[in-house]
């Protein structure tokens, strides 16, 4: 009885074991389901708030209706204006007149009188040979031409008395007419006399070193008791109130120059102040190496601090228009239809088709036809706008 019993009660108890696990088992499957379905849903929420914040996103990145803000210095007002085609160069000064003295007398220096930087007029003695040689050589050539003067005299007598025998048969005609040859012979003989005269009262002057014009010393080369040969260096003289710029400009520019354009010229030393000059030569041929041509400009204005060697910079204006239209170079666009800019009107971009005529300024600014005084466009190179974009002109400080 007692065994029986307890297998009964043993048998109970395993069955509320088993029946407990059912239920464990099965209400642990029901969270777990539960709280994995709250996180689906969770994660499926999150992806569509992601997708909508996404959405909201690229809508407000750059929308149709955005308005966009420009400001004055990225935009240009159409308007005629004169244009200028200009041609600039750089250059050194140097003296339009200038000439190394030299001597003209073979001879000693007996004194030089003056050094660099003086100033000297046409005319003033520069430098004076030793002459006492030359002026005997001066008087030696006037006793020649007296002595052939006499004889020419006498021999013309001879000759005079000779023919007029002659005609009277007392003496031949073959010494009448040796008298004529031999009165003709002392003529050519005084001539002669006379040029060596000349050209020894000359060499006497020569002696006498002068300016040529007027000017200012560059470089002394020789000094007193010194000896030098015809053609010896003494000084170089330069007129530098007188002065032209050497520029080596590339072929491109000097096509669009001539001999006679006028130029503004900035010269060293000088400050804000302008000269004029004038285009007096043109190279033909390029310099080798550079391939750059000479172009030589003349500074019309005459001052008395003008030196050589200075740094000049300068424009030429080879082309003008004036009532013309034209646009920076960098509110030119283009498209599979041509050539455009973006003009602003009624608060929004719109495109507007032009034509170039021809680059000013180097290419800074764009002859234009098709657009009318008044308008305003983009000049900024602004690649992101397009026409239909509204937009707001802003002004800065």
């Amino acid at each position: 009885m007692n065994t029986r019993r307890t297998v009964l009660i043993v048998a109970a108890v395993a069955t509320a074991a088993l029946a407990g696990g059912a239920f464990a088992w099965k209400s642990g499957r029901g969270v777990s389901t539960q709280a994995g379905s709250t996180q689906a849903g969770s994660t499926q929420a999150g992806s569509a708030q992601a997708g909508s914040a996404q959405a909201g996103s690229t809508q407000s990145g750059k929308p149709a209706d955005q308005v966009i803000e420009l400001i004055l210095p990225e935009l240009h007002m159409i308007s005629p204006r004169g244009l200028v085609d200009t041609v600039r160069f750089t250059g050194t000064t140097q003296p339009i007149d200038q000439t190394i003295v030299k001597a003209r007398v073979p001879g000693r220096l007996a004194e030089v009188l003056v050094r660099e930087g003086d100033r000297v007029t046409k005319g003033q003695l520069l430098a004076r040979f030793e002459a006492s040689e030359l002026q005997a050589k001066v008087n030696e050539r006037r006793s020649a031409l007296e002595a052939a003067r006499a004889d020419a005299r006498w021999t013309s007598r001879d000759r005079s008395d000779k023919e007029s025998l002659a005609s009277r048969n007392i003496v031949s005609q073959s010494a009448a007419d040796q008298a004529r040859a031999t009165a003709e012979n002392r003529l050519s003989m005084v001539a002669v006399a006379e040029a060596q005269l000349e050209v020894a009262m000359r060499n006497l002057t020569d002696a006498r070193v002068v300016a040529p014009f007027d000017g200012v010393v560059g470089e002394r080369l020789a000094n007193q008791g010194e000896s030098l040969p015809i053609d010896g260096k003494i000084l170089a003289l330069l007129d530098t109130s007188h002065v032209e710029i050497a520029a080596q400009m590339p072929a491109a520019d000097v096509v669009r120059l001539r001999v006679g354009q006028l130029a503004t010229v900035m010269l060293e030393g000088f400050g804000d102040r302008p000269f004029s000059g004038r285009i007096t030569r043109i190279s033909p041929t390029t310099q080798a190496g550079s391939r750059s041509i000479p172009v030589y400009v003349e500074i019309v204005d005459r001052h008395d601090s003008l030196r050589g060697g200075l740094f000049a910079m300068g424009a030429v204006n080879v082309q003008e228009k004036s009532h013309a239209l034209a646009v920076p170079a960098s509110a030119m666009r283009k498209d599979d239809q041509g050539d455009f800019v973006l003009a602003i009107e009624n608060g929004a971009l719109v495109r507007k088709p032009v034509g170039a005529v021809r680059t000013w300024s180097r290419g800074e600014l764009v002859e234009v036809k098709g657009l009318e005084s008044g308008m305003q466009i983009v000049s900024a190179p602004l690649p992101g706008l397009r026409a239909g974009q509204r937009v707001k002109v802003i002004e800065t400080k």
